[in-house]
């Protein structure tokens, strides 16, 4: 029985990714959860020039429904200062997925062209986030522009291109269509959903920025449809990467069957003992595999389509 799991060309030792944003803005904690057992971890967005990001309070934990809202922005060092901390992390032997954002393709490419020569596994296109915008919407619900960034980026690298896509469209094949016609190598789905919160008290937005976006439990069973859609368009053409509400084992065998070939874990490991969870994840999904008689991820992945 092996965890090994591929997506694309790269292959992970096993389907548990570190997702975007969350415990990812140092070196330090990366490599540290990678050596708790994760397969790969993804940096937090890295944009051309330094943000301070969104007004404070930035996060609001809805803890009934084990999820958050949250508005943090695209806080981070810029490109220059942040390819030095990834170098140090790099160097550990870190498997990394770079997730990037930018206003425009020309930005976009900026980044790329920044940080390739790096022995990095691959870069995450962030299309889905609700800072990242063009003329007020998100560029994750054009599918035009999806297509021009994609083709854009692919151009100035060889390395494999993953693409994150919102929820926050009427049709998510249709935006993934249009990565893949651009290019990419897999698709990550998905993003936080639009929401806010309103303190009755004080009548006002309880975030900093008013907006924000759902993650935790609540977003699982959206995520598990979305990869279920676009396993269903696309089969084994592309690989899909599923990220939503992961709290349980469970939880990752189900993104499984509906077409995930791994999975990006992100909320529930911002606990106090993010190793013990990881531990866990890996004992439910090695026990699925024991009770159903599987050598390998690949058995599963699809599984809820035949």
């Amino acid at each position: 029985m092996s965890l090994t799991t591929k997506i694309g060309s790269l292959t992970l030792r096993n389907p548990m990714i570190l997702a975007s944003g969350v415990l990812g803005t140092s070196y330090s904690t990366l490599r540290r959860l990678y050596e708790a057992g994760l397969g790969a971890v993804v940096t937090k967005s890295i944009g051309v020039h330094p943000t301070s990001g969104n007004a404070n309070p930035s996060i609001f934990a809805l803890n009934d429904i084990r999820s958050v809202i949250s508005s943090v922005g695209f806080a981070n060092p810029g490109i220059q200062v942040f390819r030095e901390d990834l170098e140090i992390l790099l160097e550990s032997s870190v498997p990394t997925i770079v997730s990037i954002y930018g206003k425009n393709k020309e930005e976009f490419s900026k980044v790329v062209n920044g940080l390739k020569d790096l022995s990095i596994k691959a870069f995450e296109l962030n299309f889905s986030y609700s800072s990242t915008r063009k003329d007020g919407a998100q560029i994750g619900t054009d599918s035009d522009l999806v297509y021009e960034i994609v083709k854009e980026v692919r151009a100035n690298t060889t390395l494999p291109l993953w693409v994150k896509l919102s929820p926050n469209v009427n049709e998510i094949t249709e935006i993934a269509s249009a990565a893949v016609k651009g290019g990419c190598d897999a698709l990550v789905a998905v993003n936080t959903l639009k929401a806010m919160v309103i303190d009755i008290q004080a009548k006002i937005p309880i975030l900093g920025n008013k907006r924000g976006g759902l993650s935790g439990a609540a977003l699982k069973p959206i995520g598990v449809r979305a990869v279920y859609d676009l396993y269903e368009q696309f089969e084994k053409e592309i690989p899909i990467i599923g990220v939503g509400g992961i709290y349980r084992g469970e939880d990752i065998i189900e993104y499984l069957l509906a077409g995930a070939t791994s999975v990006e874990i992100g909320t529930s490991l911002g606990v106090a003992y993010p190793e013990n969870m990881i531990k866990f994840f890996q004992m439910k999904v090695k026990k699925y595999m024991e009770q159903n008689e599987f050598v390998s991820i690949d058995e599963i992945t699809g599984g809820a389509h035949k």
